[in-house]
């Protein structure tokens, strides 16, 4: 089903859709919440809640509607089931994964020297990518496209401001409460609101500024800090996301010759702007509409598994000059939009999620085997909200929990977000070593 047929369908039966969407997104947050290491405001709510949540809930909308048929709705529903019960046995229970961490990435001490040697890495790289590439925000067609041949360098810049943010989180907090409030600390909060600005800018992902307050608020939890969030705080955090959304939103649209004061097509009433961000959430689904319909996905394209899960940390562009073919055209996702577009060739579109990459790459059981293994990776990473550590390692934890949580929408690409972590604070371990082991000699000061 292309997105059109979608579109008339969704606003031709508009209740029943929305009916199907809170039902399953409702369903789904209670599944969650008593594993939820930050309560309702953990950014699992966002991933599974909210963008899991909101898709199922469009293939239920989709399969009452005649459009998708059983068995590939039972495939859905017992990869869903089978996610949740691994993720509810080993939640809280894998402490192997915090002790690995805590062995592998994290100093001793409070770990300043390589706090600051993460500042000087993300501060080099941003101007890198400020000269290269541009602020995300400014992407004339899509960050995506824009960031082609400099994909490695935004996703490690990403996991650094991420732990950036929560580590400068917890300094201040810190400082807060022993009452040691003076022009540093307003240096620093000025500092870290400057960050959070600027860095989700450079991302220009519309998500960008939510995940930089995720990781604020994350990191407060991980490190058993009271966190009081009422109607109001959580309002205007609402208010501050929408806006950011909006104005990404708006400069995308400006850069397409939109005009952004058009009404809308299925949305007369409103402007083109909100019918676009209506329509974004609708494309939670994307991949769903245009692959389940008439069993699309059965006459998908493939190429390897082992290529699909290199191709982010090798990289797209280099892995597909080798293999002479683009990698990044066989996603699951990407292959359901070309599959109705044949002539698309913009970077970006669906991603592919962990329920349709693994039933199409690995089939059925395959696929049930894969989705175990990833529950099971992103649960013994939230067990690392149940040992307690240094500044650290609270930070790094929040950063892991906030990149893995991605492979729920692209297991390969979340994958290396882990990976980029683990080589990343590894090196900037070993190097913070060295650095005391010369400082123990007198030949340097840390």
């Amino acid at each position: 089903m292309s997105d059109t047929d979608f579109f008339d369908l969704a606003f031709g039966n508009l209740g029943l859709l929305l009916s199907c969407m809170v039902f399953v997104m409702a369903l789904f947050y209670f599944c969650i919440r008593g594993k939820a290491v930050a309560g309702y405001l953990d950014p699992v709510h966002f991933y599974w809640t909210f963008t899991m949540g909101s898709a199922y809930g469009v293939v239920l909308f989709m399969y009452v509607s005649g459009k998708v048929e059983t068995y590939l709705l039972l495939i859905l529903f017992s990869y869903c089931s089978m996610f949740m019960i691994v993720y509810s046995i080993c939640h809280g229970r894998a402490l192997w994964f915090p002790k690995m961490v805590r062995l592998f990435l994290v100093p001793e001490g409070k770990g300043r020297s390589e706090f600051i040697v993460v500042v000087i890495l993300y501060s080099l790289l941003a101007l890198f990518l400020i000269i290269n590439v541009g602020f995300g925000s400014s992407a004339e067609t899509n960050r995506f496209e824009q960031n082609r041949g400099f994909g490695a360098f935004v996703r490690v810049a990403d996991g650094f401001r991420l732990f950036i943010i929560s580590y400068l989180t917890l300094w201040i907090g810190r400082r807060f409460r022993s009452k040691n409030v003076n022009f540093v600390t307003v240096l620093m909060i000025g500092g870290l609101f400057l960050d959070i600005l600027i860095s989700s800018f450079l991302n220009g992902a519309k998500f960008a500024i939510l995940e930089s307050i995720y990781a604020v608020i994350l990191v407060l939890f991980f490190a058993k800090f009271s966190v009081r969030v009422g109607f109001t705080k959580l309002f205007l955090l609402g208010v501050t996301v929408l806006l950011f959304a909006g104005y990404i939103l708006t400069r995308n649209l400006e850069n397409s010759g939109v005009d952004v004061s058009e009404r809308g097509v299925y949305m007369p009433n409103s402007s083109v702007l909100v019918e676009r961000l209506v329509l974004r959430v609708f494309a939670n689904a994307d991949k769903y509409y245009f692959a389940l319909p008439g069993n699309v996905i059965e006459r998908l394209e493939t190429d390897s598994f082992f290529l699909q899960m290199l191709s982010p940390l090798v990289g797209v562009t280099t892995l597909s000059n080798a293999v002479g073919h683009p990698v990044n055209d066989y996603t699951v996702g990407r292959q359901s939009l070309l599959y109705w577009y044949p002539t698309f060739d913009v970077a970006g579109g669906p991603t592919s999620h962990y329920d349709l990459f693994a039933y199409k790459y690995l089939g059925y059981a395959g696929g049930l085997l894969f989705v175990m293994m990833l529950s099971f990776v992103l649960s013994s990473i939230s067990t690392m909200s149940r040992v307690a550590g240094s500044d650290f390692y609270y930070a790094l934890a929040a950063t892991l929990w906030l990149r893995a949580l991605p492979m729920l929408l692209e297991p390969a690409i979340g994958l290396s977000y882990i990976l980029d972590i683990f080589i990343l604070f590894f090196v900037i371990k070993v190097f913070g070593m060295i650095l005391r082991a010369f400082s123990q000699r007198g030949m340097v000061s840390v």
